[in-house]
């Protein structure tokens, strides 16, 4: 009798096939646990930007108050502020730079004649046909007629852009950047020295940027803009805190930078003084 054989040695052989989807599965798995910890990281990151962004426009908005405040109460020991060097007062470990203009000390380029707007445009290099576009264009989206100037552009010039000219006075110095000849950068380099601000109509040369001056004094009194330009080489104007009642007189702009936890944030806001008791002041624009 033959004796009965016994089990093969180390049982089925598995699958080739199957072992190697096995293989790659876990390869898959390990893939997507990867995956989901670099998403959950970022989320993390996304949530901290966030976080830090939202710190820093708090503490932007923090410095417009504080100055307004130091405005009012007029204290003459903040007077880095008001002079044209940046004021950097500490806000819950924020570096905050805040910066304050008059606006009367800028051009009311809503309320300028041609000779102004030439001298205007001058001062920024513009010479020849490309001045005379500019100052047809600005003057023509200025007036309330439909009639185009010599170098100058109405409604039909606008139309192929999309762009309805206003036929009145700019509401934000970022429109300029929409009229014929002007664009983005010229208006840009124009920004610091014009106001659009509706309570201004006219200029007032105590404190005013030197190129401001330049653009808005008579030929003969360039002597007195030189003099300013000196002054603002030194960073240095003539309004103080010690001199708010000349403020009473119209609007000003704090312009505030804040950074924390590495983010960014810019304020402006222009506000306006109201006389009388309590100092009461309201804001013109935000943004």
């Amino acid at each position: 009798m033959n004796e009965a054989q016994g089990p093969r040695s180390g049982g089925p052989k598995p699958n080739g096939y199957a072992m190697v989807a096995a293989v790659a599965a876990m390869a898959v798995l390990a893939f997507l646990a990867l995956e989901m910890m670099d998403w959950a990281h970022l989320a993390i990151a996304r949530t901290g930007g966030e976080l830090a962004r939202a710190r820093a426009v708090a503490a932007a908005d923090a410095g417009v108050a504080l100055a307004i405040h130091r405005v009012i109460d007029g204290d003459a020991a903040s007077t880095a502020i008001a002079d044209g060097r940046p004021w950097t007062p500490d806000f819950d470990g924020a570096q905050l730079q805040v910066r304050l203009v008059y606006e009367r000390g800028k051009i009311p380029i809503n309320f300028i004649d041609e000779p102004t707007v030439t001298r205007l445009f001058e001062q920024q290099g513009l010479d020849g046909s490309a001045l005379a576009r500019a100052r047809d264009s600005l003057l023509d989206w200025l007036d309330d007629d439909d009639e185009a100037r010599p170098d100058g552009a109405e409604a039909a010039d606008y139309a192929a852009e999309g762009i309805a000219p206003r036929n009145g006075p700019l509401r934000s110095v970022e429109e300029l950047a929409r009229v014929r000849g002007i664009g983005p950068d010229l208006a840009a380099r124009l920004a610091p020295i014009i106001t659009v601000s509706p309570g201004v109509r006219s200029f007032d040369a105590a404190h005013a940027d030197a190129r401001a001056l330049a653009v808005m004094l008579p030929a003969g009194e360039a002597v007195s803009a030189i003099q300013r330009a000196r002054e603002q080489a030194g960073a240095r104007t003539a309004l103080t805190f010690s001199e708010t009642e000349q403020l009473d007189r119209g609007p000003f702009t704090v312009m505030v930078d804040a950074e924390t936890d590495g983010a960014f944030a810019h304020r402006e806001a222009e506000v306006e003084l109201i006389p009388g008791k309590g100092r009461r002041w309201r804001i013109i624009t935000w943004k």
